[in-house]
C-alpha cells in the first residue's frame, strides 16, 4: 500500500484532497520523457484581484513557448492564499529536456525570456530548487543547487513527496470552487 500523508503535509496541517495527489503521482509514473526535470515556480501576482484565470493564462503560454523549443512539459498546481505572499499559485513543471537543456527558459535571470514574459503580465516568480541534498550536483551538500530535480531512482521517491506541497491544507482558500489545475496530459512522442 502506498503512503499518502507525506512529512510536508503532515507539517502543514494533513493532506487537503488525496485524490489530487494520486494524479499528481501519476504524472510522474505515466510520462515518456527520457529527460525528465522537476521545477517548482510560485507565481505571485503584482496587481491584486487578478484571480487563478490570469496565473494559468500565464502557464499555458509558458508551456506553449517550451513546446515551441521542442520541449514538451506537464504540470500541476493549485491555488493558495496567505498573509505573507497573498494570493498566488504553486506549480510543479515536468519538462522533458532530451531535445534542449531546459534551463535556458526556466530560470530567474534579469534578461531572462521567463522573468520578462512574467512581469509583463504582472506576475512576480519564485523558483523554488529541490531541498534534498541528493537533488545537487554530486548529490552531497557541498554541491551546487539545481533549479530542478529529476525523476532517476530513488529521486522519484523524493519528488513524489516533493510534489505533495501542492495538497497540504494550510493556505488553501476555503471560498473558491476550484484551487487544483492541471495540463491536460497526452501520450505524445518526446
Amino acid at each position: 500500500m502506498e503512503k499518502y500523508s507525506t512529512g510536508i503535509t503532515e507539517r502543514n496541517g494533513g493532506m487537503h484532497n488525496l485524490k489530487a495527489y494520486k494524479k499528481m503521482i501519476a504524472m510522474f509514473k505515466g510520462h515518456n520523457f527520457k529527460f525528465p526535470r522537476l521545477y517548482h515556480l510560485i507565481l505571485m501576482e503584482d496587481i491584486q484581484g487578478a484571480g487563478a484565470n490570469r496565473f494559468q493564462k500565464a502557464l499555458k503560454a509558458i508551456c506553449q513557448k517550451l513546446r515551441q523549443e521542442g520541449i514538451n512539459c506537464r504540470w500541476r498546481a493549485c491555488i493558495e492564499l496567505d498573509e505573507e505572499k497573498g494570493f498566488h499559485f504553486h506549480v510543479f513543471l515536468l519538462a522533458n529536456a532530451e531535445r534542449k537543456n531546459t534551463d535556458e527558459l526556466i530560470n530567474t535571470k534579469r534578461d531572462g525570456w521567463l522573468r520578462s514574459f512574467l512581469q509583463r503580465h504582472a506576475i512576480r516568480l519564485y523558483l523554488s530548487p529541490p531541498k534534498a541534498d541528493m537533488h545537487r550536483v554530486g548529490g552531497t551538500l557541498d554541491g551546487r543547487r539545481r533549479n530542478y530535480a529529476t525523476l532517476a531512482g530513488e529521486k522519484l521517491n523524493d519528488c513524489i513527496e516533493w510534489i505533495s506541497y501542492l495538497v497540504k491544507k494550510r493556505s488553501k482558500p476555503e471560498n473558491l470552487k476550484y484551487i487544483y489545475f492541471s495540463s491536460r496530459d497526452s501520450k505524445t512522442k518526446s
